[in-house]
């Protein structure tokens, strides 16, 4: 019976697996096994694989079909096991379009001969991978039975970015928090990578601070340059263009083959993070050639952490694996993203709710991913951005404490414990391991909130965690290693499986949080229970009550040699309180718009009182029904003050007070003139503004160039500026400053030496008004206006008493072509000459046909005044009475084209408000 099963399995496989059939595979008798079996031929072997490794330790495993069946080589030393020959058809996931170019992995460690026929086109030494052009026939007859190679696939993926318009709110996730307390961390230290297409190095947030990577792509593409901003923007256009980590280095790389780049270039570059916000969105849902490569590239390079985005995918329907064709769930952008030593990141508004595009877990077999989400409401690409930042001041923390690189285990595990739940209670396929909380990840590295150890197979390292509090609360605890890549197509990626448990004194054992991964909608929404957790390389035990001390246990299930891990841990102090924005450095709102939300993080419960005070004595109630435990609360109108604030959250008889933040809006500038060697900035007062500082844009960042107390500055000299933008940012007595101008390049104002601009419009049977719009009118003395009457320019008005906005009316215009100008003229006795260009005008004559006589083929214009009714006819007639042409004057110019008239006299007809007017032109 049994060996019925197992050939009504080899069936189901032989197409895509072996070439023999069913019947005509031979089993190897367990006596030839040690004797005979080569170990370059591949084998079906069925059985625990636990069980097999242990008995066959030099046994090489290639590919796990199942839980009980394995492609393996090498010698068996156990005669426990069945085996089988297996054809070299388990190496093949072709797709079935024509591509001719194919990705091969290789045993490490070997070369590949190449027929002539085909060409290989990259290499990947690092990844055991190349890429090869040629034909299918000939890739599949010529590399097929090479013993060296254990993978080929055609698939095209087509990378593309997941997000267009940048949502850069720090505040959400703490960022800000952490920039306020500690502005020492600012990524000076570090340089960050971006796998896509080349950001744009002369953005002004990202200036100077690029370094070549030799991997760029040719394409510059605004979405990379967001992501550089996100993650590292320097605020120089403004507050929103403020990044994360606003000093560190960034490097680019292209996402064109979708590998990781080779070990060489992250330890040249030093790069510790690489972001990649894209996704594959035809990609299937396996653990393919690029998940594998990125989880060696991993392993290879211990401190280097992959960010991905998960995808913008969340409404559609899984591709392929377990949960193929499950609405909601399993919609990762791409295999990339079943890698298993990434950080795989979804998005949630700023109140925690994943918007309905969010692409959601599983991963084929099971596994939790996004690990985490962060605040974005366009989309992941953001959010994978922002915690890519995150990383990177960890990073640089680190280095501070330690004077070397920080292992990418301990980032995740910091990371994910830190982050807030959100969603469902415990671990989800929509939130992961919650949202991500950038002070409490920080803080937890600075007191040291995490173990490092190693493990053996069958073995156990224990950490002893005392001296918890009694009033403690929520303890967390999660474990992250860093796991050696599985085969490509495995049917579970796991490799080293280690198991987490938590005892306390009183013997009692907590096992870590589980989900169900049965292929189901309604299981994968099911809560999460304890459990032992053989998927996944993160694992999290969570404790509302804890004991004042526990003994963290870390056992090696199955593991293959030794595997080192990191263990982060964290809890709450019941009835703790504490203010995250605003902080002592944010204004509200944070970017001088509509509302902002005031968040704390606290373990109380109950209604709260929250109020704010500008002079620190009489406090003016928000709202008097706060619901403490949401942690957050939306001021939707805060008054346009100018000034320094505090607010205060009473709790029954306990009052908790903000720091003193600012309530402002954006400054508004402009240019007062551009007079080739001279520049007059100007801007609108703020109130309780003390004083203004003005900022020019240096090499990297804006630099002061002076501060005022008026509200303008001249500078006598632009040729000894460093650049054309500046910001105006206003201060207040207190040493505070309120929100600055947008960065403005003063060229592009529209505003050149005092004049905006200077035009005409015509007003029916009034005249023409002469509009003129200055920068100032600071050193004018008076403005003469004038009419070009055909042979000189008359003076129609002389005006002293003077605003930057002029509306005159020149009541006496020309009929027919009219040019006005203006001349300004200074208290130095400087002049100034402005056009406002020209303009017809027609009351007393109701129509004008020029040129003429015209020439044969040139344009006739037609001139007419404003009648009632609209649009008049004009027809032509020739000398013998015959209509030849008719046509509606548009407006009160319009063209006849002359290039099917003969030369000749033809008479003109306009018909207009019941009346005709006519005239001659003359065709030569």
């Amino acid at each position: 019976m049994r060996g019925v099963v197992l050939s009504m399995l080899l069936f189901v496989w032989c197409s895509v697996l072996f070439a023999q059939k069913p019947d005509s595979w031979s089993t190897i008798k367990k006596n030839e096994v040690t004797s005979q079996v080569e170990p370059n031929t591949y084998y079906l072997i069925e059985g625990d694989l636990a069980l097999i490794r242990k008995e066959n330790p030099d046994l090489e495993v290639w590919r796990i079909l199942d839980k009980d069946h394995h492609i393996v080589s090498g010698i068996l030393d156990s005669p426990s096991n069945h085996a089988w020959t297996a054809d070299d058809r388990w190496k093949l996931n072709l797709a079935r379009d024509e591509s001719n170019l194919f990705k091969i992995v290789t045993r490490p460690g070997t070369n590949l001969n190449l027929p002539d026929e085909l060409r290989v086109i990259r290499t990947f030494p690092d990844r055991n991978t190349i890429i090869v052009e040629g034909d299918r026939s000939k890739v599949i007859d010529a590399l097929l039975p090479k013993p060296e190679v254990v993978h080929i696939t055609n698939r095209a993926l087509t990378p593309s970015v997941e997000s267009r318009v940048i949502d850069l709110n720090l505040n959400p996730n703490r960022v800000n928090k952490v920039h306020h307390f500690f502005p020492v961390l600012n990524g000076s230290t570090e340089t960050v990578s971006i796998q896509e297409n080349r950001f744009n190095e002369d953005d002004i947030d990202l200036l100077n601070r690029t370094v070549a990577s030799g991997l760029e792509s040719e394409t510059i593409d605004n979405h990379a340059t967001e992501m550089a901003t996100v993650i590292a923007g320097r605020g120089n256009s403004f507050v929103t263009g403020r990044g994360v980590a606003q000093s560190a280095k960034i490097t680019s790389s292209s996402f064109d083959d979708v590998m990781p780049d080779s070990d060489a270039s992250y330890t040249d570059l030093s790069i510790l993070t690489q972001n990649h916000s894209y996704g594959i969105t035809d990609d299937t849902s396996h653990y393919g050639v690029e998940a594998r490569a990125f989880d060696l590239s991993a392993v290879n390079n211990p401190n280097l952490l992959h960010v991905f985005s998960s995808g913008n995918g969340g409404a559609g329907v899984a591709n392929g694996g377990n949960y193929h064709g499950i609405t909601g769930y399993a919609n990762l952008t791409g295999n990339i993203k079943m890698s298993k030593n990434s950080l795989v990141v979804g998005s949630v508004d700023t109140l925690g709710n994943v918007p309905g595009f969010v692409s959601r877990g599983p991963t084929y077999d099971g596994r939790i991913k996004p690990e985490v989400v962060s605040y974005s409401v366009v989309g992941s690409s953001n959010s994978a951005a922002l915690t890519s930042g995150v990383a990177t001041l960890l990073q640089q923390q680190y280095r501070i404490d330690n004077s070397s690189d920080m292992p990418s285990a301990l980032v995740k595990a910091l990371l994910i414990n830190s982050a807030e739940d959100v969603g469902a209670a415990g671990p989800d396929f929509f939130t992961g391991f919650g949202n991500l909380n950038a002070w409490r990840s920080l803080q937890a590295l600075q007191g040291m909130q995490y173990f490092n150890g190693l493990v053996t197979n069958g073995n156990t390292t224990s950490f002893i965690l005392a001296g918890i509090p009694a009033d403690a609360v929520n303890l967390k605890v999660t474990l992250v290693w860093t796991d050696p890549p599985a085969n490509v197509d495995d049917f579970e990626a796991l490799v080293n499986d280690l198991d987490l448990r938590l005892v306390s004194g009183g013997a009692t054992t907590t096992l870590p949080w589980v989900l169900d991964t049965n292929p189901d909608a309604d299981d994968l929404s099911k809560p999460a229970t304890r459990g032992v957790d053989n998927l996944n390389n993160v694992e999290q035990v969570t404790i509302a009550n804890p004991e004042t001390s526990y003994t963290i246990e870390v056992e090696g299930s199955m593991v293959t040699g030794s595997q080192d891990f990191y263990l982060a841990w964290q809890y709450d102090i019941a009835d703790s309180f504490e203010w995250d924005f605003p902080t002592g450095s944010d204004n509200m709102p944070y970017n001088g718009e509509t509302g902002s939300y005031f968040r704390w993080s606290t373990a109380k419960s109950g209604i709260g009182e929250l109020a704010y005070t500008i002079d620190d004595t009489n406090w003016i109630v928000l709202d008097s029904e706060v619901d403490v435990e949401r942690g957050y609360w939306r001021w939707n109108s805060p008054p346009s003050i100018g000034d320094e604030v505090r607010a205060r959250m009473q709790i029954g008889g306990e009052f908790f007070e903000t720091d003193l933040f600012t309530v402002s809006e954006p400054l508004k500038a402009r240019v007062g003139f551009n007079c080739g060697d001279s520049l007059m900035l100007r801007w609108h007062p703020a109130i309780n503004a003390d004083d203004y500082t003005v900022f020019n844009l240096g090499e990297e960042q804006l630099e002061e160039i002076t501060t005022v107390m008026d509200t303008f500055l001249v500078i006598d000299n632009i040729s000894s500026l460093a650049d054309r933008r500046f910001s105006i940012r206003p201060n207040l007595s207190g040493g505070k400053s309120l929100l600055p101008t947008p960065t403005f390049d003063y060229s592009l104002q529209g505003v050149g030496c005092y004049l905006f601009s200077f035009f005409q419009t015509i007003a029916l049977d009034t005249g023409i008004y002469l509009n003129l719009s200055l920068g100032t009118i600071a050193g004018i003395d008076e403005i003469i206006l004038e009419r070009n009457n055909l042979y000189e320019y008359v003076e129609i008005a002389r005006l002293s008493e003077l605003s930057e906005t002029i509306s005159y009316l020149d009541k006496s215009p020309n009929q027919g072509y009219n040019e006005h100008r203006a001349t300004i003229r200074f208290i130095n006795g400087e002049e100034l000459t402005l056009s406002a260009g020209t303009s017809f005008y027609l009351t007393e004559i109701p129509v004008r046909v020029f040129p003429n006589p015209a020439q044969s083929g040139e344009f006739i214009s037609i001139i007419t005044r404003q009648f009632e009714e609209r649009t008049p006819v004009l027809e032509l007639i020739d000398h013998n009475g015959a209509l030849i042409h008719s046509q509606l004057v548009q407006g009160t110019q319009d063209v006849i084209g002359t290039e099917a008239l003969r030369s000749g006299i033809y008479i003109y007809r306009l018909k207009a408000d019941g009346v005709i007017y006519t005239g001659r032109i003359l065709i030569r």
